[in-house]
């Protein structure tokens, strides 16, 4: 068996990358598979799903329960984690900025969005306690008054 040698000089280097180059050039890409239409799955196809992952606060990834907040590039925020910035920023005595593109935030600079926390209001959310969907403008009062599965506390 003959061993191959490796190159001495840099030309006979060059060539035998040149020619790796050439081999490269002529080597057909893998075929592309068929796509096989998989059964459809509730989860990542349902609307509601789809938003929820939308609609999501940019630093806890939560859906938002009270107000949003957006930068003025439109990143997303709960009041709660909007908050946070803002005290965090002001401990360290730096400017907050928005945790998704890093441009400066503030109490005047933040704006509410009104149509997500609409949006969001109206997704279904499951009850704790029955696991049946409402929408979650309306899950507090069904789980606090309307449940028949919720724990009541006896005197």
């Amino acid at each position: 068996m003959s061993e191959t040698q490796a190159p001495t000089t840099s030309t006979e280097t060059s060539s035998v990358v040149e020619n790796l180059d050439k081999h490269e050039d002529f080597v057909e890409p893998d075929a592309k598979k068929r796509k096989i239409s998989k059964p459809a799955d509730d989860k990542t196809h349902k609307l509601e799903d789809r938003l929820g992952g939308i609609l999501c606060c940019a630093v806890c990834l939560d859906l938002p329960r009270a107000a949003v907040y957006q930068c003025s590039n439109g990143h997303l925020m709960c009041a709660g984690c909007f908050t946070h910035i803002l005290a965090d920023a002001r401990l360290r005595d730096e400017t907050a900025t928005c945790p998704s593109c890093r441009v400066e935030i503030s109490k005047t600079s933040a704006t509410r969005n009104l149509a997500v926390e609409n949006a969001v209001s109206e997704l279904p959310s499951e009850c704790q306690f029955c696991n049946k969907k409402f929408p979650r403008n309306s899950l507090e009062r069904h789980e606090e008054s309307e449940c028949e599965e919720r724990f009541a506390i006896l005197k």
